[in-house]
Parts: C-alpha cells; structure tokens; sequence
C-alpha cells in the first residue's frame, strides 16, 4: 500500500512539474499581442487590449453555412438580449446536460477566434480560469501544415508546440485533464481523411499528423481528452457533424461592445468619442465594425484623418474609402519609420508602388483559390523578395504578416481576409489600367476604354457565381475604385507616373460634361439593378446593394424610403428590384426585427413572395389574415427548413391553404432543421376534415401547434 501511494505521489510529482512549465511556456508566449503587424505593430498586453466577444451557442453538429457578408449583416442585427452570451472562459460549460467533449467555434475572418483562443489559453496558464483543466496545448493548422508528411508520435507532437517543456522528457497525459485546442480549421492544407484513415490508439507510436489529428477528435486517441475546435463557417464541414458535441458562433462585438473598444484604444476621450460619432452615421461602416479587426482599420484610419485632414476633405464613409485611406496612412507611416521619408517626398516611393503590385497579384490568385496562408513557393511565384520586401517597404510590414512555425519554418499572410480583397481588387484595376488585361475574363481585350465595362460585369457575374461569396467584398472594392474620390487617394499609385489613364480615370471631367467614367458607372449601375431584378438569393441582392453604395448609388431605396415615408407605397406595382429594395431597407435598418407584420406592406401572396426574407430573419412572423393561399405555402416551407431561420412563433390563422398547401406546409414543419415553437392557424375549409386537421394529422406529435377553429 505504501508502495502503491509513493508511485501515485510520484506521477503527481511529475505532472506538476510539467504543468507548472506549460504554464509559464504559454504565459510567455500570449501575454502580449501586436494590433495588425507582428513586427511593426505596438504591442500591448492582452488583458489591457481584451473586449469581451459576443459568443452563443447553435447547437449540436449544426454550423451556419451561409455567405459570410450575410453572417456579419445578420450579426449586426442580433442584440445580447435575443440569445444566452457565452463568456470566453466558460466556451466547456454551455449548461448542457450531458459532458461536452469536442466543441466547434464558428465566424467570419477577423471575427476575433483567434485572439479567443489565446485569451482562454492565457487565462488558464495565469491560474485565473479552468483549473480543473491539467493541460492545456494550443495548435494552430497553419503550424501543423508544416508537418505534412511527417510522422510524430502523439507525445512529440504535443512537445513540438511547448520547446520550453521539450528537454523534461516524455510524459504522457494518460490520467490528466487535458484541453486541445485546434485553432483555424479553415487554413488547414492537410486532407483530414475521416472515412479512411486507421484508428490509433497509441500515443506513443508514430504516425502522419493527419491520423493523429481524426483520432483526437474522433475521441479514439486519449479519449478523456477535451477538443475545441475554431473555424470560418465554410470549412466547417471538414468535420463529420457526429464528431461535434457543441456548436458556438462568435457574432463580433455588439453595438456597446464597439465603443468599448475604442474607448479602450484611445484614453482620451474626445478622439473615441469622434470615431464612434462618425461610425454611426455610415451604416456600412458601423456594420463592418461588428468585426474587431475592422475597428482596428478604422481607428487606423480616422485618428489618422481627424489629425491631418484638410478642411472640406471628405470624411471616409464606404468601405472603399476606408481601404484607399489606409492603403495611403500605412504607405506614409511606413516610409517615415522605416526610410526617414519627409511629407514633402512622393506619396509613393518606387519600393512602395512596387510591392503594392507584387502582394496584389498574390492576393487575387490566392484569393482565388480561396487560401488565407501563404509559404515561400507561394510567394516566389510572384516574384516576392521577402528580404528586400522586408527592408525596404514600409507597406509591405504593414500589411503583410510573418510567422515563424515550428522549426522556425515560415508562413505569411494579410493582416485581415479583406486587405487580401482589397489589394486583389486592386491589383485586377491596376492589370486594366496598365496593360488593360481584363484578368476576370479569358478574351482577349480590343481596346482599354472598351475593356472596362465588361471588366466590371465580370466582376458582378463571379461573384454571384460564388457559392460561399468569397469574391463579395472584392466585388466591392472594385466598383468603389471607379469612383474619381477614391482614384485621386491612389492618385501616383495608378499607372505609371505621369500617363493618360484610360476614361481621364484620374482627371475630373470639365463642367457640364457626362464623361466617358460617368457614363461607365451609370451602366454598371444599371447591369446591377437589372441583376437584383433577377432571380437572386437574400444575400447575394443586400450585398449587391452594397455594391450601389460604394458607387455612390442609393435611387432604388430612396425610392422606397420615399413610399414609406408618404404612407403611399402601392406594393401592387414594386419592380423585383423594388421589392429587394424594401427587404434591404428593413433588414439593414437599426430596428431590431423582432416581429413582421406583412400587413403592414402588402396583404397578399405576392406581398409574402417579395418579403419571404423579412419573414426568414424575423423572431415572430404574423402573417394572419392576410389573404394568402396554398401559392405561398411552398416558399413558406423553405424558410421553416433553412437551418438559418431566426423564425420562432408564426401566425398563420385567417387564411384558406387547403389541404394541398397544408401538406407542402407540413414537408417544412417536418423537417430537422425547422426551429419553429409556436404555429397558430384557423382552417377555414370547414367540408373537409383534412384541412381542418390538416396539421395535426400531418404532424399528430408536433409541440408547437395552436388550432384555433
């Protein structure tokens, strides 16, 4: 017995030294983070610079697979009060009944998932939260793709990512509490294979990363284990749903959450007090700040703006507007730190202007192929030198990250998804204008002036194509780098010095004058207006609206908004460009939409048809009374199946949907997905006892159902 307590005592012995040694390793390693760029950044303490993220919890297996520009309009419109938050430190106590062992973190780029997974990691090495945790290990996809094609024990795996714990020896974690944290699924380039790969039990055996890494999860390979997995939403799936307890979603920050960031950043509060001002007043900018990394751009740009701006000079109020200032802030700021540049030297020095291109044609092919990291063969095809990039521009270590993995191997990205997609866009404007290639379309150019409406077509025409609308807020920034505004910010940029742009691009037209740019963006308003009259999902039209914003272009929703305010809106006679209009209106409004009455627009079927959206979004839909007929019941079906509906509690009493549409109705209700609590409906169709009892006898177990006869 007292044999048996000494080995006890000294495994325990052991576990607290390695523990103790994590501990200080991870401690080291995030107390401090850089804003935006690891090496030219300011770095400040984690805890000092921490804004609590707004996290909810979705369910088990169910991700939210919808455009990410949609995730983040949604997001905007979710208030804390609507869902349970999540805190950070409690992401394994979500109140279930049941353990939670793996748990998968969803959001959009830049959301705030990593710096999530670091604040959790340096809370439990500081002693401050989940002590009943033993170990925790974060690893990142980005260092485990440099493993590809290596074989490692689970046990040095684990000491590849803790080199201070490595010389202690092999442990093995058999009896411990341990945490792994897989951040950024989304980047990961190995194949993950679930349905092929062999069970591995033992953690000391060699094998390929990717055996090890289904194990873990699958929960063969140190089962006790707990899993905590971050993705963006599209990559989710590379994880079969019944390998997932939980799904969580981080939504961003929250309307107060915003301020208190840039109170945070900014002590003195009159500067913060200004930015939030001017956030509020655009509502593509105040909803862009739901992402954290977008505030940070922001206040980038503003302090920047406020401090030196002329009197008269446009405030940035696109998302265009933004990128150009920033593009043209971390251009002078880089060449004054790096090269001593004085404000009277060109805007942009010849290494700015030519690393600009470089990093463009890297964004917009990597873009394209939908990767986010980057290693040296990537950027060697693009005639990148890192260590002249490095040296001599400022741009390039502003906007352009590295990271050194494991062995000291390097990995390269953007600061942010969205200046890759601002530095493609550019990069495709720049190919016009200075070879006037149209790099968006496989024919051949004739002239440059007449390229430049079909480049722009192109442009709209892929990213409706765009499954995942990865190429939406491409598509943004390059119809915003039409306007004469944001040209003359990239004014030295554009071309080489000193030649004729095609359409005068950089040149204000003389007075009185349409103008050949004029008359290019009036019809690529026009090629978009007819797009959105089109037959086209919820997120494709709102983001397309965007589009018209950027160009300076709001005719259709003033229209709209016209109608509201009169009283006098005919929803008889609205266009489907006019019907998209209203549903952009309501759903980017500041108005929570909480309940939709249709008959406050149009009671009929063809007022349901044109709003279907609103009743999509919408906790409670009333819909009674409003004349509909089984015509609307399929579409009303497809809302109650989406696994993105927000619809809670609908009304459907006072109209006559006979038996055929309640049994289209019914194929919705039935479905897994249908998140629906409360349906009340009156049958009016009193000869058939079908209709009557329609859903009831569709459904005889259904909880939500409320018949009022």
């Amino acid at each position: 017995m007292n044999g048996m307590f000494l080995l006890v005592w000294d495994l325990g012995a052991v576990a607290v030294q390695w523990q103790h040694e994590l501990k200080a390793h991870l401690k080291k390693k995030f107390h401090c983070v850089f804003e935006g760029i690891a090496r030219a950044g300011e770095q400040r303490p984690l805890n000092e610079i921490y804004t609590e993220l707004f996290i909810t919890e979705r369910g088990s297996g169910e991700v939210n697979k919808e455009h990410e520009v949609r995730l983040i309009e949604k997001a905007s419109r979710k208030t804390a009060n609507e869902e349970t938050p999540i805190r950070c430190e409690d992401i394994f106590k979500p109140g279930q009944d049941k353990p939670i062992r793996t748990i998968m973190t969803t959001g959009v780029a830049g959301i705030g998932k990593t710096l999530l997974t670091h604040k959790f990691t340096l809370d439990w090495a500081e002693g401050k939260a989940n002590q009943d945790i033993d170990f925790a290990f974060l690893l990142t996809f980005r260092e485990l793709n440099l493993l590809k094609g290596k074989e490692f024990s689970l046990l040095e795996l684990l000491h590849q990512f803790s080199v201070e714990t490595k010389e202690s020896g092999i442990y093995r974690y058999d009896h411990d509490q341990v945490v792994f944290i897989l951040d950024g699924l989304d980047e990961c380039r190995l194949p993950l294979d679930f349905q092929n790969n062999p069970i591995w039990t033992d953690v000391t055996e060699p094998t390929s990363v990717d055996v090890l890494l289904t194990n873990i999860i699958r929960g063969v390979l140190l089962p006790s284990a707990r899993i905590w997995v971050t993705t963006r939403p599209a990559a989710a799936n590379q994880i079969p749903a019944e390998c997932v307890d939980m799904v969580t979603e981080v939504r961003g920050f929250t309307d107060p959450q915003k301020e208190e960031y840039f109170r945070k950043r900014f002590r003195e509060g009159t500067m913060a007090t200004t930015i939030i001002s001017h956030v509020k007043k655009s509502r593509s900018l105040h909803i862009m700040c739901h992402i954290p990394v977008f505030c940070w751009i922001t206040a980038t740009v503003l302090v920047d703006f406020f401090k030196t701006s002329q009197r008269g000079e446009e405030v940035p109020k696109t998302v265009t507007q933004m990128y150009s200032h920033f593009l043209r802030v971390l251009s002078i700021q880089g060449d004054r730190k790096y090269h001593g540049r004085a404000d009277t030297d060109p805007l942009w020095s010849s290494e700015s202007r030519e690393i600009i291109v470089s990093l463009g044609k890297l964004a917009f092919n990597q873009l394209e192929k939908g990767q986010l990291i980057f290693y040296e063969a990537d950027l060697a095809e693009c005639d990148i030198d890192i260590r002249a990039a490095s040296v001599y521009s400022g741009v390039f270590t502003q906007i352009f990250k590295e990271e050194c993995g494991l062995h000291q191997d390097r990995m390269f990205c953007f600061v942010h998804l969205s200046i890759q997609e601002f530095l493609a866009a550019l990069y495709v404007f720049l190919s016009y204008i200075n070879t006037g290639v149209n790099l968006l379309s496989e024919e051949h150019p004739t002239s440059r002036e007449a390229e430049l409406l079909p480049l722009y077509q192109n442009a709209v025409d892929k990213a409706l194509q765009s499954e995942n609308g990865h190429l939406d807020l491409f598509l943004r920034f390059l119809l915003g780098l039409s306007l004469e505004t944001n040209q003359m910010l990239l004014q030295g940029l554009l071309g080489p010095r000193g030649s004729k742009l095609p359409g005068n691009l950089t040149k204000k037209d003389p007075p009185g004058q349409t103008g050949r740019r004029s008359q290019i963006n009036n019809q690529i308003v026009h090629y978009i207006k007819e797009k959105i009259g089109g037959d086209l999902s919820q997120e494709k039209s709102i983001n397309l609206f965007h589009c018209l914003n950027e160009l300076n272009d709001s005719s259709l929703v003033e229209e709209i908004q016209q109608y509201l305010s009169s009283g006098s809106l005919s929803t008889e006679s609205l266009s489907s460009a006019q019907w998209s209009a209203l549903v952009f209106i309501v759903l980017t409004s500041e108005e929570q939409l909480d309940v939709f009455y249709l008959k406050k627009y149009s009671a009929s079927d063809e007022g349901l048809l044109g709003l279907l959206p609103l009743v999509k979004a919408s906790k409670t839909s009333l819909l009674n009374s409003c004349h509909l007929s089984k015509r609307c019941c399929k579409a009303l079906a497809s809302v109650l199946s989406s696994n993105s509906s927000s619809l809670r509690e609908l009304d459907l009493s006072t109209n006559d949907l006979r038996d055929s549409g309640v049994k289209l109705l019914s194929a919705g209700l039935g479905s897994p997905h249908c998140t629906l609590e409360t349906l009340r409906s009156v049958l009016l169709s009193a000869n058939s006892y079908t209709t009557r009892f329609g859903f009831r006898r569709l459904l005889p177990t259904a909880p939500w159902f409320e018949n009022h006869t």
